[in-house]
């Protein structure tokens, strides 16, 4: 298919590539203040969403030299999904509940949400690239659900002050986002693998 080519082509693999590289950069850099505040062996579970765009960046990176890792796509689909829509969602709410009276918190706000919502979307756009297996999946969903309760059961959740008090319902509807973007990871690219058995390797 063209467009299949279009998007492995190294001319908008680069770009891609760099512009997901200087993204996660900066989102490590806006975890620091929480990251300083937690214990290290919180911190790979605490940068949500830029681990998703690294989990991308690695995959594009490995496109570029002809190289592909099943278990990088399928962290990357899921979580490209998951926390890109979680940002968008609290970045809403956080909105609805401070009011846009602060024009600055309310272009951080609306610049986060176009942001990780474009996280998303890359997951859907280059999903007919990706190869995994429900084998990737089962692990996957390991290291995504147990990022949920290092989140929202110990406590690890990304800060937005205004959000505290409806933790617990954050909480449980990230729950069924995670289930969510399991299923979409299973019907968007696993179903259709060759070679989809667990007796496969």
């Amino acid at each position: 298919m063209p467009f299949i080519h279009f998007l492995k082509h190294k001319a908008v693999l680069w770009p891609l590539a760099l512009i997901n590289l200087g993204g996660t950069l900066y989102g490590y850099y806006w975890y620091q203040p929480q990251l300083e505040q937690s214990n290290w062996y919180y911190y790979p579970f605490i940068p949500d969403s830029p681990t998703a765009s690294c989990f991308f960046t690695i995959i594009v990176f490995l496109w570029i030299f002809n190289r592909r890792s099943r278990l990088f796509e399928a962290l990357a689909f899921v979580t490209l999904i998951k926390y890109g829509v979680w940002a968008v969602v609290m970045n809403a709410l956080m909105l609805r509940e401070l009011g846009t009276d602060n024009s600055y918190l309310t272009a951080m706000a609306l610049m986060l949400m176009l942001s990780h919502g474009a996280m998303a979307f890359q997951a859907l756009l280059y999903a007919p690239v990706m190869t995994f297996r429900v084998k990737e999946l089962i692990l996957v969903s390991i290291w995504v659900i147990h990022n949920d309760v290092v989140d929202y059961v110990l406590g690890q959740w990304p800060r937005y002050p205004a959000l505290a008090e409806h933790i617990q319902w954050i909480g449980y509807g990230s729950f069924w986002l995670t289930g969510l973007c399991l299923l979409m990871g299973y019907w968007f690219v696993a179903r259709d693998s060759i070679d989809n058995k667990f007796t496969r390797t």
